[in-house]
């Protein structure tokens, strides 16, 4: 598919990941593609060669979600070099998994840092210039412990549960020149999740009715068709990819 020819997307944290797949994908679509990093630079430049190798333009950015300042000078970066902005993910995220008990305060302020107020950052940088031109769209990444919580990853899921409603909310504020939605993937095998006990992985296959974990690419490509005129009504909405967890 080439639903995305002649855009320029743009995806935070996209050196690893659910964010690399994202990248590859919208690359596939024909987009170029402007890869966010914060502190990983040799990773997100093998990206870029990646994505070069598809045959688009491709550059990587490297910024701090959390500080308005660095994304606000990333975003008029990329657009100089790449040109006006149709489509920005905002994938960057953590998550500390620890028992309700022993959160701590750090890991908390970060999830909250980095998830919820490093993705308003993003939007509200971006959406000026989508504004200007008079259309854009933003995806945000969730998760389904957005919807269900987790008490071993209680800020990870509240985080996520803010990124739902800040969807709404951004939706209503710039529709109907900018359409906002998100994707809530379910446990995804990437590096961040290395660690997880496969005790953990067997009671999720057993959880779900698809019986598998997710894939990068299936994120992705809920990504593509939101971040595509397929979806050209769809605003506001959160698409779980679950294999149908949250339905138990």
């Amino acid at each position: 598919m080439n639903r995305l020819s002649g855009k320029i997307a743009f995806v935070t944290g996209a050196g690893r990941g659910i964010g690399r797949a994202i990248a590859l994908r919208l690359a596939e679509e024909g987009a170029d593609i402007g890869v966010n990093y914060l502190r990983d630079r040799p990773a997100a430049e093998a990206v870029v060669l990646e994505l070069q190798a598809k045959g688009v333009r491709a550059q990587a950015f490297p910024a701090d979600v959390r500080d308005d300042a660095a994304v606000r000078a990333m975003v008029g970066h990329a657009v100089q070099a790449l040109g006006a902005i149709d489509v920005w993910v905002n994938n960057a995220g953590v998550e500390y998994e620890e028992p309700l008990e022993a959160i701590q305060e750090r890991h908390w302020d970060d999830t909250f840092a980095v998830n919820v107020k490093g993705l308003f950052f993003c939007c509200r940088a971006v959406a000026p210039h989508m504004e200007a031109r008079e259309g854009g769209v933003i995806v945000n990444i969730a998760s389904r412990f957005g919807f269900l919580g987790d008490p071993d990853s209680l800020p990870y899921g509240a985080s996520k549960a803010a990124v739902i409603n800040i969807t709404k909310a951004l939706a209503k504020r710039y529709a109907p020149r900018i359409r906002v939605n998100a994707v809530a993937p379910a446990y995804t095998e990437t590096q961040m999740m290395a660690h997880v006990a496969p005790e953990y992985i067997a009671r999720f296959h057993k959880n779900t009715p698809l019986q598998r974990v997710a894939r990068p690419e299936d994120t992705a490509a809920a990504v593509a068709f939101l971040a595509s005129d397929d979806a050209a009504f769809t605003t506001g909405q959160t698409l779980l990819v679950d294999g149908g967890y949250t339905l138990k």
